[in-house]
């Protein structure tokens, strides 16, 4: 990351003698000269740190004078016990983009270009110390020219481990083969074809954005109806003709982490057509994001990224994970032609291997903040910083949108997203993130701690690694996740909506209130359990939660409801039988099916085919609407003893009348969110008033609704609550692995 040529360099200009060297524990250095010397040195250390170079801890200790010391060297790494830190990919500076389209740089249109400011990191480690035969650039060896660079601690390349040349480094190649790979790649994506196209922690999938019939073909390809895809664009100029960005939003775009930003769609989505041959202003396709307001935006982050927009016509494109259905990102060449067969027209590749994949991050803005989706890519493998010690450990994480956590001391190191462990080839991706993080960190854990839930793969993994098991409840974990992100100690009250989590009672849970803290999380309050009709079934099919919400109240009458399906008496009678005697119907109490429920009565949807369509499609139909329509409260039930629940079956009752009296289906939908803030409001003021708490940590995927947790974050202020949110990991289960790592430390 530059740390060392920076210290040399400052160094050499403040007269000091002495050396600098990496070590397994970080960079050690050695300095001699006058005390007002000194002094300067340790404040521009601080004040003047090369773009990737962070000081977590900083010890100084002072030494007997060698007076036979003459000039500042850079010594060679030095090998010992493990506790430094690999920095993670990062996107092309402006320095080497100068370079990658100067013709005068030896380096002209190089796809690999990179310094010791930007380029793979996290994804082509191998072992530490980090130095060159540690990662996969180890079989590219330098040529001389390279070589000088490397050696020169005056050169933006010193020690750069990635760095090579069009004479020594990796090349691009294509299949089906091609002499001109990058060439032949281009024209495929200006004739409407899809091409997969290898990048720095795995493949993507990329087509024209501005193509219908592209996109369309690869939706009908990938199998993938409705999901957004995310764009790449070169520039913030052609971001901003797309988007109505912030200051913050720009910054983040435009950072070395390079994440997906979701941001809010300019009207008519246009961009200057770079190929300056009509007046026409191309327009995204529909499909990249159908019936949405927000789009999730791109840089080209790599020199090959920059180079398939120069002077190529395309000034958009999608760019999704290249994977079949369920299966992790693909990122070998022999994955990409068995499994993307039928879907990718061919596929960009070069020999440079991934040690390790790693998806893009995903994240928008909320409240003036950073608010993580998907925590991967440019942000792994940073440490997040506890309040407390866990030892070393390890956290096996959830069964959807797994991620897993190793701790060392008080730092958290949080995987990046693996993805949902349903299947052999996403299990095989888990274990090889274990196997790598633990490597690379040099941790070796002495406990593993698991969810409750005694079929999930995380779970059974945890079983058979032979060290103590920890388990963590999947609500208490999102609660302590939020705390330990935020730095909280004590007790809290925990607000936990997500779509699923097996409770300490065996049942399903998702509308959580809970009370304690990292020890305990208490079930103080939660929404009013209801049959959830065909078990897993129901996910897939919100007609089945109006169902178990409104047939109490409706009877028979409830078939005649929008959104359900026509069918004869017998299979009625099924579900009737499901309902009342719970056949295949275990009980839930989830906030993410009761927002199904909403969605399908307001004709938002007709199926989930991907987790959140449903409560994604409510909130998008929820912003266009004007006003509000005026809802019944969700009921509160309370108890002498126990949890107070709170009854959705009024507001969704409430829906429907509205419909029957043609209230505008937006109108409603914004309703229901204001309902649900208040519902949250009214649980919180309940356990203020009985345990006296006031501060609320939010968690839970129902959280990623943005207009919902604004709601909650205007009501409760006002109400003199403190709320907090989570910025360092997803409010999803992304972020279990965090927090079971933090139960487990206080775990008696």
């Amino acid at each position: 990351m530059g740390f060392r040529p920076f210290v040399f360099h400052l160094a050499v200009e403040l007269g000091l003698t002495g050396w600098v060297r990496n070590t397994p524990a970080g960079v050690e250095q050695e300095l001699q000269g006058t005390a007002a010397a000194l002094e300067q040195f340790d404040q521009r250390l601080h004040q003047e740190l090369p773009p990737l170079a962070a000081i977590s801890q900083l010890e100084q200790h002072d030494l007997p004078e060698q007076p036979a010391e003459s000039g500042f060297v850079i010594l060679p790494s030095s090998t010992g016990k493990h506790e430094a830190q690999i920095a993670p990919d990062t996107a092309l500076c402006a320095d080497c983009l100068r370079e990658l389209f100067d013709p005068a740089d030896r380096r002209y249109q190089h796809p690999f270009i990179t310094c010791t400011n930007c380029g793979p990191r996290w994804t082509i480690v191998t072992g530490t110390p980090y130095d060159r035969p540690l990662t996969t650039m180890a079989e590219f060896p330098l040529c001389p020219a390279c070589r000088a660079e490397y050696q020169n601690p005056a050169n933006r390349r010193f020690h750069a481990q990635p760095i090579a040349c069009p004479a020594c480094g990796p090349r691009l190649s294509l299949i089906p083969e091609h002499p001109q790979p990058l060439a032949q790649a281009l024209e495929l994506l200006r004739q409407g074809q899809v091409v997969a196209i290898k990048g720095l922690g795995g493949f993507h999938l990329a087509v024209d954005a501005c193509n219908d019939r592209a996109v369309a073909l690869l939706r009908q390809r990938k199998q993938r109806d409705e999901k957004p895809f995310a764009v790449m664009v070169p520039d913030l100029a052609a971001a901003r003709q797309l988007a109505e960005l912030t200051a913050l939003e720009e910054r983040l775009l435009a950072g070395p982490e390079a994440p997906i930003v979701i941001v809010r769609r300019s009207p008519g989505d246009t961009i200057p057509n770079r190929t300056a041959d009509s007046g026409h202003l191309p327009q995204i396709a529909a499909l990249v994001a159908p019936g949405s307001g927000w789009i999730g935006l791109l840089l080209a982050y790599t020199p090959l990224h920059q180079l398939l927009f120069q002077d190529s016509g395309l000034i958009a494109l999608v760019m999704t994970s290249a994977n079949a259905s369920d299966q992790p990102m693909v990122c070998t060449d022999d994955e990409a032609v068995l499994q993307l067969a039928g879907i990718a027209d061919a596929v960009l590749t070069h020999n440079r291997p991934i040690q390790i994949r790693t998806d893009d991050s995903v994240m928008r803005v909320f409240q003036g903040k950073p608010l993580f989706y998907r925590r991967s890519r440019g942000y792994v493998p940073r440490p997040i910083g506890l309040p407390f010690d866990c030892g070393q450990l390890l956290a096996v994480g959830a069964e959807l949108k797994n991620t897993i956590c190793l701790t060392r001391g008080n730092q958290a190191f949080v995987s990046q997203h693996i993805g949902d462990l349903k299947n052999e080839a996403t299990l095989d991706t888990f274990q090889q993130t274990i196997s790598h993080l633990s490597q690379i960190m040099e941790i070796r854990p002495d406990r593993v701690v698991c969810d409750l839930h005694p079929d999930y793969l995380s779970t059974r993994h945890a079983e058979v690694l032979g060290l103590p098991v920890v388990q963590a409840q999947h609500h208490h974990a999102h609660m302590a996740a939020c705390m330990a992100e935020n730095g909280l100690e004590g007790d809290v009250i925990g607000v936990i909506f997500d779509g699923t989590g097996i409770g300490s009672d065996g049942t399903v849970w998702g509308g959580e209130f809970l009370v304690g803290g990292y020890a305990e999380g208490q079930r103080a309050g939660h929404l009013k359990p209801v049959r959830l009709p065909g078990g897993d079934a129901a996910a897939r099919e919100p007609w089945r939660m109006v169902l178990a919400w409104l047939y109490q109240p409706y009877g028979d009458d409830v078939w005649r409801l929008p959104g359900l399906p026509t069918l004869n008496m017998a299979e009625k009678q099924v579900f009737q039988a499901m309902l009342e005697r719970g056949l295949q119907s275990p009980l839930t109490s989830s906030a993410g099916r009761l927002f199904d429920a909403a969605a399908c009565l307001l004709g938002a949807v007709s199926s989930n085919r991907f987790d959140g369509q449903a409560g994604m499609a409510l909130e998008a139909l929820a912003e266009t609407a004007r006003t509000a329509a005026v809802l019944p409260p969700v009921g509160v039930l309370t108890a002498t003893a126990g949890p107070f629940q709170l009854d959705g079956a009024p507001l969704l009752r409430g829906l429907a009348e509205g419909l029957r009296f043609g209230v505008d289906t937006a109108e409603l939908a914004l309703g229901f969110h204001q309902a649900i803030a208040a519902a949250v409001l009214e649980g919180c003021g309940i356990l203020r008033r009985s345990r006296g708490f006031d501060r609320v940590v939010l968690s839970g995927g129902v959280f990623q609704n943005r207009l919902l947790t604004e709601m909650v974050y205007n009501y409760l202020p006002k109400a003199g609550f403190t709320v907090y949110s989570h910025r360092l990991v997803p409010p999803n289960d992304g972020c279990i692995a965090l927090g079971q790592a933090a139960v487990a430390a206080h775990h008696a």
